[in-house]
């Protein structure tokens, strides 16, 4: 048998590319613990910002109750939620969506109500705009509401499947 010779130059950068691909490795896995970690913290977080719009927009006739997974490509800029309404007595479902829209002050975290029989409603912005709030009012055309109402019904029924 022939035994395989490696020049120490070799070896040396052998060694420094293992410990480079060791950090790399490293790091991957460090970021998609906390990541995997802290989802539920998120959701949470998201869950809280949706509770508080609504206590605005409906004087807490709504309660956020359980995150429903979206499954479409929208799932990075939107997150949806199961409602609660008080006396309901026929037990619709209500869900409360938080989805980024696009506006001249850059993307808004909005959120909308829907049910199947009431359609879509927009109840406001997750996000204190301060002094800017009138811009935003302004600047957040009325077409860019209709086109995440018009969304926002598809949206759902993918994530009921």
């Amino acid at each position: 048998m022939r035994k395989f010779y490696f020049s120490p130059e070799f070896k040396k950068y052998f060694i420094v590319f293992s410990i480079f691909l060791g950090i790399i490795f490293g790091m991957t896995v460090l970021l998609t613990t906390v990541t995997l970690l802290s989802r539920n913290s998120w959701k949470a977080g998201l869950a809280k910002e949706v509770q508080y719009v609504l206590d605005t927009y409906s004087e807490s006739q709504y309660t956020v109750s359980q995150n429903v997974p979206v499954k479409s490509m929208i799932s990075t800029s939107a997150a949806v939620y199961t409602l609660l309404k008080k006396d309901d007595r026929q037990k619709q479902k209500y869900y409360g969506i938080l989805v980024r829209i696009p506006s001249i002050l850059g993307p808004l975290p909005a959120v909308f109500i829907y049910n199947e029989k009431e359609g879509v409603t927009f109840a406001g912005y997750a996000i204190d705009n301060g002094k800017a709030s009138s811009t935003v009012n302004l600047q957040v055309s009325s077409t860019v509401i209709k086109y995440w109402e018009e969304m926002i019904p598809k949206i759902i029924t993918k994530s009921e499947k």
